[in-house]
């Protein structure tokens, strides 16, 4: 499964002025004012949404529940959405409150003595995760070390503190700018760094040269 992101929303433009503008202020207005629906946007971002809180909660049945309370709050929110920020950005905050929210919940349950969510990393969850991002074709040996290495991986991240696993997710598997990773989390760029440099460094020492 590729885990590109998906291209923005495209819209056209109905501006009729001809004075020259910046071009992004420019889509902003036009973008603000066309009808945008809730099936465009889960369109266009439902395996976004999936793919970042799966690699946040690293278990399936979770990523597609945390999924659905998304695009259940973007449904309800969508009317009221005004453009200050891009509408992938807005997207992107929503899922990482509600994958954040998630992790809280199960550290709730640790606390208390009860299973954890790494530990669901031993069960299906792991499997499932690793036939999803093995690379398709090549030999046998070839899909086999490419499953063991994206557990090894998912194991690594699910160790990392969440603020910093979702941050090094943002930047190192979802490709965002640091500054659309910081308009998303509603912190400075510098935190988004410290955050990326911290978790980066912890899962170096935790793979010990597994990704050579």
């Amino acid at each position: 499964m590729s885990t590109m992101l998906p291209d923005e929303l495209a819209l056209t433009s109905c501006s009729q002025e001809v004075v020259p503008r910046p071009l992004e202020a420019e889509a902003e207005r036009d973008a603000a004012q066309q009808e945008i629906s809730f099936d465009q946007v889960f369109e266009r971002y439902h395996a976004m949404v999936y793919t970042l809180t799966y690699r946040i909660l690293g278990d399936r049945e979770e990523a597609l529940d945390v999924s659905q309370e998304v695009f259940l709050c973007v449904f309800r929110k969508l009317p009221r959405f005004r453009w200050q920020s891009s509408l992938k950005t807005w997207v992107y905050r929503i899922a990482v409150n509600a994958a954040a929210n998630r992790c809280r919940w199960w550290n709730r349950l640790r606390r208390r003595g009860t299973v954890s969510l790494e530990q669901r990393l031993d069960g299906d969850g792991a499997r499932s995760y690793a036939d999803v991002l093995a690379a398709a074709g090549g030999s046998p040996e070839e899909a086999l070390i490419a499953r063991e290495m994206n557990v090894e991986i998912q194991r690594a991240l699910m160790r990392l503190p969440v603020a910093q696993r979702i941050a090094v997710v943002m930047r190192d598997v979802e490709g965002l700018s640091y500054e659309e990773i910081a308009t998303a989390l509603q912190v400075s760029l510098g935190t988004v760094k410290s955050r990326i440099a911290r978790g980066r460094e912890e899962l170096k020492h935790r793979l010990n040269g597994l990704l050579g």
